[in-house]
């Protein structure tokens, strides 16, 4: 079973839904600023990968 590493919220922006990267996700993901993340769906889960 995966680890929780860290929770945020959805806000809303415009039509569209945002969300912030927390501290710890992005340490685990190494993002820094700029970089481009995809968001990939299996099943049920949504999982999030530093595509550069």
């Amino acid at each position: 079973m995966p680890q929780l590493i860290e929770v945020t919220h959805v806000s809303k922006r415009g039509t569209s839904l945002r969300i912030t990267l927390p501290k710890k996700a992005a340490e685990a993901l190494k993002a820094n600023a700029g970089d481009i993340i995809g968001f990939y769906k299996e099943d049920d889960r949504v999982f999030l990968k530093r595509i550069k």
